[in-house]
């Protein structure tokens, strides 16, 4: 598993209260019950702890690992 999704996966946890053991890369956010909002706040969280940039047009995150590899990108 990556460092970005080991970090992604705590970030998940930690902001929506859930178990880290029961979250995985191919879950998607509507499974982990995060809204559009939760995912805006996710994203800027993501981007202040990579010290990256995320374009706006990527809302289309379904899975984790759509995510990860996302900001891998823009690293």
């Amino acid at each position: 598993m990556s460092e970005t999704m080991k970090i992604l996966l705590q970030q998940v946890a930690d902001r929506f209260d859930k178990n880290i053991d029961d979250i995985s890369p191919d879950m998607t956010l509507e499974s982990l019950e995060i809204d559009s909002l939760g995912k805006i706040e996710l994203l800027f969280d993501l981007e202040d702890h990579f010290k990256v940039r995320i374009p706006n047009e990527t809302i289309n995150l379904t899975t984790l690992q759509d995510v990860a590899d996302l900001i891998d990108s823009a690293k």
